[in-house]
This record gives structure tokens, sequence and C-alpha cells, in this order.
């Protein structure tokens, strides 16, 4: 199968309307004939919080001792208004012979789809609409 991924639902219903076949539309995605169009809704992912690192920097505004946080690699969890549409694309890719990166196209469209790809482990075959 091969999937869709839009940054925005306008864009995904567009996506589809060009697909051959009939659509039909599913919980968070498109399906067109073999091809699903699914979509993102701006970031799927966020900068985990201080606390995620070391519970003692949750009041990191009463303990300025901690500036600045030693963190080497920040870490991306799921929005909690965006977590039902991220399993979606996550089950989705696990299906996937291959994706279409359908990202607005700038640095930000591109970076939205890729967060959800290497969250995914993604590494089979990508093009970019």
């Amino acid at each position: 199968m091969r999937l869709f991924i839009a940054e925005k639902p306008s864009l995904a219903r567009a996506i589809a309307e060009q697909l051959p076949g009939n659509a039909v539309k599913g919980s968070g995605y498109i399906q067109v004939g073999a091809d699903i169009v699914s979509w993102c809704y701006g970031h799927l992912l966020e900068l985990a919080p201080p606390e995620h690192y070391n519970p003692a920097w949750r009041n990191w505004g009463v303990a300025v001792q901690h500036l600045p946080y030693p963190i080497r690699q920040f870490e991306l969890l799921p929005k909690k208004e965006s977590e039902e549409q991220l399993r979606t694309l996550l089950a989705l890719l696990q299906d996937a012979d291959s994706v279409v990166h359908a990202g607005d196209p700038d640095r930000e469209g591109q970076m939205l789809v890729d967060e959800v790809l290497e969250l995914a482990g993604w590494q089979g075959r990508t093009e970019r609409l």
C-alpha cells in the first residue's frame, strides 16, 4: 500500500480527489483504491517538558540554579490533542510499502512529516510530493 502523508486534512482531501478510484473515509485517513491518504494536524509531536528529563526541573522558574539544562538530545512526545491521529499514522506505516511525503514545500512542512517517519522508525521507500 502506498501511504500519502499530508500536512493537514484539507491537503489530504485534495490529494485523495486526484487519485483514481472511489474514496472511502476511515478514521484519520481516506482510502482510494490501494492508496491511503492520511494527515498531520501541524506538529503531532512537541518537545518534552523539562520535568521529563529530571523531576526537579518541574519548577524551573523558582529553581533557576538548574539553568541552563544539560540536555544533549531533546526528545519529542505526542501532543495530547493529536495522539489519536499519531496512532493512526503509526499503524498505517506498519502496513505501508512506500510513503509519499506531502508536507508543505517549506522547512516546517518537511519537518512535520519527517518527525512522524522518524518516530515510526520508517526505513522504506519515501517520495516527496
